[in-house]
Parts: C-alpha cells; sequence; structure tokens
C-alpha cells in the first residue's frame, strides 16, 4: 500500500531552524494554501497555530476551515479573494492588487482587513504601477489598510535578482508608507531565508516548512511495497513504449502506486527509490497504478518496503526533485493523492 506519513516533530523543528535564520523581531507567516502543499490543512494549521504568527492560504474556504478548526491567528489571503463579505465574517485578510479592486471596495462599503500586494518580477499579481499604486492608496485612505508584500520570484542563488526586486519593493512601500504610517511590510519566498534583507517585518514561508529549502529536513516518508518480481532477459524493454531496455539479464520490481496515486511520471528513468539498503532505480515509464525499479541486486524482493521520499540521504524532497527536474511545490502537491 502507498502511503505517507508526515512527521510534525521535523516541522517544529523547521520552525526553529528558519527562526534562527529571521532577524530579531521578524514574525513567521506559514504558508498552508492548497490544503498545505497538501499533507492536511487543518492538521499541518493546527499544529503550527502555536508556533507562527500568522497564515497564508489561498481561498476563503482554506481561512474558514482554519477558524472552524479553533485558530485565531492572522489568516492573509494570497491572490483574488472570491467572497469578500465572508472573508470578513471570519475576520480574513485580503489582498489588493489592482485599482479596479481598491474602488470596488468602497463603493459597496465593505471595509474589510486589507493587504496590498506589489509586483516586483512575478507578474502574477500586484501593483505593477507607481500612478496606479498611489490612485489607490488615495481610493483606500479610509479602510483598514495593515499590510502591503511582494512575492519574490527568485531564490537565494540568484542573489541579485533578488536584490534588484528588493529595491523596487522599497520604493512602492515608501509611497505606502506616505499614506498609512503603520505596516506590515513582508516578503515570500521560501529560498531568500538566508537572505535577512528579503525578511522586513514577516517572511512567508511555504515549502521550506517541510523539507524543500536547504535550510531544512524532509518533513515526510513515502513508502509502498513490491507487490510482483519479473525476471527479464538482456535487451527487454520495460513498460509503455519501451522508453528502458535493460542491457543485461535483471529482475524487475513492480511496485504498488503510479501517477494515479501521486507518482509523478516525471520520476520515469530518472529517480531512484529505497529498498533496504538499496538505491534502486525507477525504470520504464511510470504507469497508472504501478511503477517499475531494478531490484537485481536486492535478496528476496517480493513484498519488501520501498521507500519512495524520506529524510535519509538521497531521498529527501529536494533530492528526488532535482533528480526528476521537478518543482519541489509540485512534488509535494502530486502526494495529495496517496491516503495517508
Amino acid at each position: 500500500m502507498l502511503t505517507v506519513q508526515v512527521n510534525l516533530r521535523t516541522i517544529a523543528k523547521n520552525v526553529t531552524t528558519i527562526k534562527k535564520h529571521l532577524r530579531v523581531g521578524t514574525k513567521f507567516c506559514a504558508v498552508v494554501k492548497d490544503n498545505a502543499y497538501g499533507l492536511g490543512l487543518v492538521r499541518i494549521g493546527k499544529f503550527l497555530a502555536p508556533l507562527v504568527d500568522c497564515f497564508a492560504v489561498a481561498t476563503v474556504a482554506e481561512g474558514i476551515a482554519l477558524r472552524q478548526a479553533g485558530i485565531r491567528k492572522d489568516i492573509l489571503l494570497l491572490g483574488i479573494c472570491d467572497d469578500i463579505p465572508q472573508a470578513i465574517k471570519h475576520n480574513l485578510i485580503i489582498t489588493v492588487e489592482n485599482l479596479v479592486q481598491a474602488q470596488t471596495i468602497v463603493k459597496k462599503s465593505w471595509h474589510p482587513r486589507i493587504h496590498l500586494a506589489v509586483n516586483t518580477s512575478m507578474n502574477r499579481f500586484g501593483f505593477s504601477s507607481v500612478h496606479e499604486l498611489r490612485e489607490a492608496l488615495q481610493t483606500l485612505c479610509r479602510e483598514h489598510v495593515e499590510g502591503v508584500y511582494t512575492h519574490l520570484a527568485y531564490e537565494a542563488e540568484h542573489s541579485q535578482l533578488v536584490k534588484n526586486s528588493l529595491a523596487q519593493f522599497q520604493r512602492y512601500v515608501r509611497l505606502c508608507q506616505k499614506y498609512f504610517a503603520k505596516l506590515t511590510v513582508h516578503a515570500g519566498c521560501s529560498g531568500v531565508i538566508s537572505l535577512p534583507a528579503a525578511h522586513y517585518d514577516m517572511l512567508r514561508v511555504g515549502k521550506a516548512l517541510y523539507g524543500g529549502s536547504p535550510e531544512t529536513q524532509t518533513a515526510l516518508t513515502v513508502t509502498s511495497q513490491i507487490v510482483a518480481v519479473k525476471k527479464v532477459k538482456p535487451n527487454t524493454t520495460i513498460g509503455y513504449n519501451g522508453t528502458f531496455t535493460v542491457n543485461k539479464a535483471s529482475v524487475i520490481g513492480i511496485v504498488h502506486g503510479g501517477y494515479a496515486n501521486g507518482i509523478p511520471t516525471l520520476f520515469s528513468n530518472t529517480v531512484s527509490v529505497l529498498v533496504g539498503k538499496h538505491h534502486c532505480p525507477v525504470i520504464g515509464r511510470v504507469c497508472m497504478d504501478y511503477f517499475f525499479i531494478d531490484v537485481s541486486k536486492v535478496a528476496n524482493p517480493l513484498g519488501q518496503t520501498v521507500t519512495i521520499i524520506a529524510p535519509q540521504a538521497g531521498q529527501g524532497l529536494l533530492d528526488l526533485a532535482r533528480q526528476a527536474k521537478m518543482v519541489t511545490c509540485d512534488l509535494l502537491l502530486q502526494l495529495n493523492r496517496i491516503s495517508s
């Protein structure tokens, strides 16, 4: 059976590690959007509530779920709010990212809690024009504007590009502070934990909570089982379209779990899994319900446990993501389909 186990103790350790990197006084915002990256919004949220200062979610429904779970910390809705009256009812902070939104809020006399989004390099959401932002600030001058933020498109290894984005952001921050002196200024990207200049009043952190950054540890273990074994001759092709050919007599293990269950097709012919102490390569194309591994070096492989992701060296989230050339968040969200 394909299973995923989340280690809450490791998540707590990751929070502690991240806090050690933060500047003194910088708050910690835990990004738990999209069902906490597929690992369980309410479970993760309730566990993190005593450890962090704020939560960020993707939708009003996620914010309400956290409120119904008893969480009273600030909750920020990233992106477009689809139901402002409900956000107000449940004391959620909405994002305003353009002038039309600002005008609509004032016209309808909604009076929500607001954080302004600024586009610095992502080109997804946020004000991209100083002129438009100034007009929005004037429009919202009697509203509850509590913060301003940006989402960084680059991580620490692109330090100059991050610095450019932060310099651009700072110009917008200064403009906002002329209208609202007491603002929470924050940026988001797990890849800038080691860059104090990006921390401001608060840092939003998502994938790093679960081991998706070099500073943190993988906080989940994904395992399965070898359900069948096949002995094959040299020059035998494996799986759909014969994308892999064995060059010698081999023993192939068929493992429960495929792309219908959360195993990415990008694992095909790219990553290795762990059977006992042996790193066994995934060979052939991942099927809907199963995938193949080479277990030629494993004694009595039938029925043995297969460790796909774990804290061990070579099996961490970052290890698998690099091998498969995947975005770490994509890998995490694939696991959403695995029953825990």
